[in-house]
């Protein structure tokens, strides 16, 4: 569990985690001079069953407002601290808009200075305090009045922490890890040192990980959790991580740890941004600065709806990014003006790979209402249409989903015909069962133009699908199309189920003349062009009279030019056959001999038993292999 600070500068919060943890959280000799935290600190709490939760300090003042966005975004319970002197202060409203855009579900309101204030106030500044959060996630929060000095009200501060602890969800350890950087820092003889809350995933000692930027991956040395050493990290818990092989001016604040190859750089992302009911009205493309996660960066945002957002309402807008960073779908995001800096609203992550839009697209507009639901599927589903298909470790990284979660959702919608599997490849249902329908309406144009030809090559069949279906993909595909009973399957040859080779009437004529003229010939047939010469054939209808005889079986192709009658072949085979019976072997001469051929045909001849495996060449000679009828 993580546990966050929240409220106004000088309201007490480091002073309550010392009071609390025993840990001074500032880091910082200026913040201890000062008095004033500049930047967040860290603290374990030690809950009643033994765990660790992790304490982010932030700082009040709004000068460091930035420095408090980078720590506030990974907590599961707030403490907003308001001084029992002061009451709501300006910062007060700020962070508690903050943690309202960026949907922080539990909290405790804690009165610090109780010792400084009578019964009489501290019961008004409850009363204001419970009137000026009745409109928002903290309304039915515990108010806690403490006193960081005298102790008071810090135990039942700490059994109400441990009690809304044991209501919080668990974080996913088994999701990819995701862990922002929050420190970045330099050990001598160890090296680069990051800091961080692991929001997902574990983290051990010599597995490889993933930093991005610069994006490059690198061996976990070390990990330390709340100072003391150990081999594994797991969600939800504050990590430093000792990550040797990078210089400390090549990441920063921002960057992020990750499974290798799961998350990208962006700099174009959709959203649904809601803007404060008190900020100005926000002009297209007007430029602002951009929170989310550990990140500060610059953004102008594409109003997709309309010219302007009004204060207090919400639309669909694309974020513009001056430079790139990690987002995943889900996050939540801060804005602040340009200037003045002031928090003027926030929103969610829907598409963290967004291609660029044109405004006012009912497609677009429809797609991203779409990506709003809470399920991930049609998100998941739009990744899949817009890869032409992925596999499971693909789609992974496409939605930085967990391959599990994935696996169990594509399942789901497989059964309901929103996907398909084709071997290692996931699909959108309605792309399989639009190729379904290509391949049907190829064939059966095929069948048409060439009614006497078995069927069509699966080369030719499939060109018009995407290069990462062919392979097992494509042989997955025509595979369940022929469990379906729409097609046979004969080697590299596909036809419809219903269809067989039928010669027309004018063409049996032909294909008798052709069978004859090879039965003629024997074993010197005349050259191709020429059987077409002679019968007074075109060229493309003598082919697909020979492929029909072809695949009949009726004539065999031995040669380039060299056609034979099936007769021809048989005589050929058992002249072979028997003198193998006496002989081990056969030269190109004897078997010329034996046949009184030309030499040209008996080698062409004796080449095609060498590509049946009925014969292997040895020097000169020929030997049976897998000789039929020996």
């Amino acid at each position: 569990m993580i546990i966050g600070t929240a409220g106004h500068v000088d309201h007490g919060k480091t002073a309550l985690i010392k009071a609390l943890t025993g840990v001074d959280a500032d880091r910082f000799i200026e913040e201890k001079e000062r008095g004033v935290s500049i930047d967040i600190g860290f603290a374990p709490f030690i809950l009643n069953d033994g765990r660790i939760a992790g304490v982010i300090d932030v700082p009040g003042h709004e000068r460091f407002i930035h420095n408090m966005l980078a720590g506030i975004g990974g907590i599961d319970l707030v403490l907003l601290v308001i001084d029992a002197q002061e009451g709501i202060m300006p910062q007060t409203r700020e962070h508690l808009d903050i943690l309202e855009l960026l949907q922080i579900k539990k909290g405790i309101v804690v009165i610090t200075k109780r010792d400084l204030v009578d019964g009489e106030w501290l019961e008004m500044v409850v009363e204001e305090v419970r009137e000026f959060l009745a409109p928002t996630f903290l309304a039915e929060a515990p108010i806690i009045p403490v006193s960081s000095v005298t102790g008071e009200g810090l135990e039942q501060l700490r059994e109400t922490i441990n009690a809304l602890g044991e209501t919080l969800p668990e974080r996913d350890d088994k999701a990819p890890l995701y862990m922002p950087l929050d420190r970045v820092f330099s050990i001598s003889g160890f090296g680069t040192v990051v800091t961080g809350t692991l929001l997902a995933g574990t983290v051990k000692v010599g597995q490889i990980v993933e930093v991005l930027p610069p994006g490059r991956e690198l061996r976990v040395r070390g990990i330390q959790v709340h100072g003391g050493m150990v081999e594994k990290a797991s969600a939800g818990q504050r990590v430093a991580v000792n990550i040797p092989g990078l210089e400390r001016g090549e990441l920063g604040r921002g960057s992020v740890m990750a499974a290798p190859g799961y998350c990208r750089l962006t700099r174009f992302c959709d959203a649904r941004l809601r803007l404060l009911p008190g900020a100005r009205p926000l002009g297209n493309l007007a430029p602002v600065h951009f929170y989310l996660g550990t990140s500060r960066v610059t953004a102008r945002l594409l109003l997709l709806e309309g010219d302007e957002l009004a204060p207090g309402t919400e639309g669909f807008v694309q974020c513009r990014l001056d430079r790139p960073l990690v987002a995943r779908r889900g996050d939540r995001f801060i804005i602040r003006s340009y200037s003045p800096m002031v928090t003027i609203g926030g929103g969610i992550i829907l598409d963290d790979q967004a291609p660029r839009h044109r405004r006012f697209r009912p497609e677009v507009l429809a797609r991203l209402e779409e990506l709003e639901q809470e399920d991930p599927r049609p998100f998941v589903l739009q990744k899949l249409r817009a890869a032409g298909g992925a596999s499971l470790a693909e789609l992974s990284q496409l939605t930085q989903l967990g391959t599990e979660q994935l696996r169990d959702m594509l399942e789901a919608a497989i059964q309901e015909g929103d996907a398909a599997r084709l071997g290692e490849l996931y699909v959108a249902g309605e792309m399989r069962a639009a190729w379904e329908q290509q391949i049907k309406e190829r064939l059966a144009a095929y069948h048409r133009e060439k009614p006497l030809l078995p069927g069509m090559p699966k080369s030719l069949l499939g060109g018009f699908l995407p290069r990462k279906m062919m392979g097992r993909p494509y042989d997955a595909l025509l595979d369940q199309l022929k469990q379906q009973g729409l097609v046979t399957i004969k080697g590299e040859i596909v036809a419809l189920e219903e269809f067989s080779p039928r010669p027309a009437p004018g063409q049996e004529e032909k294909l008798r003349q052709l069978l004859d003229l090879l039965e003629q010939a024997a074993l010197n047939p005349l050259p191709v062009r020429e059987i077409w010469t002679q019968l007074g054939l075109r060229k493309e209808e003598g082919e697909m009279l020979l492929d029909y005889l072809l695949w009949q079986g009726l004539a065999v192709k031995v040669g380039e030019d060299l056609l034979l009658h099936k007769d021809a072949v048989d005589r050929c085979l058992e002249v072979l056959r028997e003198h193998f019976r006496s002989n081990r072997s056969v030269t190109l001469g004897q078997y010329r001999d034996l046949l009184q051929s030309s030499r040209k045909s008996a080698q062409l001849i004796l080449e095609y038993f060498d590509g049946c495996k009925y014969t292997r060449r040895v020097g000169d000679e020929r030997i049976p292999l897998k000789f039929p009828g020996l």
